[in-house]
């Protein structure tokens, strides 16, 4: 039986290895998508394609430890947004709408067949859903890894109103220390939360979804975003995109913090593939 068991698990690693092998072999490429060229890495086959947007001031690494299971899913898209990792720099303010401009020329150079699954992880989650509200035909379906909403910081304001004030000290104080694009993303987002609103954002469609929320409260929790009642408000805030979805599944762990595509790389997958498969079903 351990004979066996060891066997298993030397064939799931060499799976992973090959994977791994396959992605890397798929070196990343530099795009151009109107004056500047991005940092782009696209493994597998098959329709729709996924396209993986990033948190605040991450890159297309961010990926990594997430990609060898993504390889397994069909076409699946990573990027570097401009002034990013190893992606080329733009003159231009690095707001959600430019990001969601330089996506949909993204998707038009790669000759991606549309509509795409869109995933966004944290502030990638609030540059999908302007991407879709600008652009619903080319959104099959959306996965959101603890994404961000623009909301939060006024939601978490009603459990505590000391909590904006020392939202927006921790983020000018990180801006004093950032540079270039990272800066000009953690700008944009303070810019933001202080209002509360994203111009020109919709309520998500009702398409397949899957929405994953990080359940991790901190015992020695500094601000009320961290405690118990804020992540319930968190849940809250993610389950009224789930409830906008007829086919769509909103998933809870406590294995992970806030980037759940690190933890747990295999719920994510299957939150994809979740996805994948409803837009099959609807496709029938």
């Amino acid at each position: 039986m351990k004979t066996m068991v060891a066997a298993r698990a030397l064939m799931i690693s060499l799976l992973i290895l090959l994977a791994a092998a396959q992605l890397a072999a798929q070196a990343s490429s530099l795009v151009d998508v109107g004056g500047y060229r991005l940092d782009v890495v696209q493994a597998g086959t098959g329709d729709p394609a996924v396209v993986l947007v990033a948190g605040l001031g991450n890159d297309v690494d961010t990926w990594k430890t997430f990609l060898p299971y993504a390889a397994k899913l069909g076409t699946v898209v990573a990027y570097s947004r401009a002034g990013l990792g190893r992606s080329e720099g733009a003159t231009r303010e690095h707001t959600v709408s430019s990001s969601v401009d330089e996506l949909h020329r993204l998707i038009e150079k790669l000759g991606l067949k549309r509509p795409v699954v869109l995933v966004g992880a944290s502030y990638g989650g609030i540059i999908v859903r302007l991407y879709t509200s600008r652009y619903p035909a080319d959104v099959a379906g959306l996965v959101f890894i603890d994404a961000s909403s623009e909301e939060q910081v006024k939601r978490y304001g009603k459990l505590d109103p000391t909590y904006p004030g020392a939202f927006k000290k921790v983020f000018e104080d990180l801006i004093k220390t950032q540079t270039g694009a990272v800066a000009g993303e953690t700008r944009e987002s303070l810019r933001i939360q202080m209002v509360g609103v994203v111009e020109g954002m919709k309520p998500v469609p009702d398409l397949p979804m899957a929405v994953l929320t990080s359940m991790q409260p901190d015992p020695k929790a500094q601000y009320v975003n961290q405690t118990p009642r804020g992540y319930d408000e968190w849940r809250a805030m993610h389950d009224e995109w789930f409830l906008r979805s007829s086919n769509a599944i909103h998933i809870t762990t406590s294995h992970s913090g806030h980037h759940i595509q690190d933890d747990e790389p295999q719920l994510v997958a299957d939150a994809i593939r979740f996805v994948l498969d409803r837009v099959t079903q609807v496709r029938k």
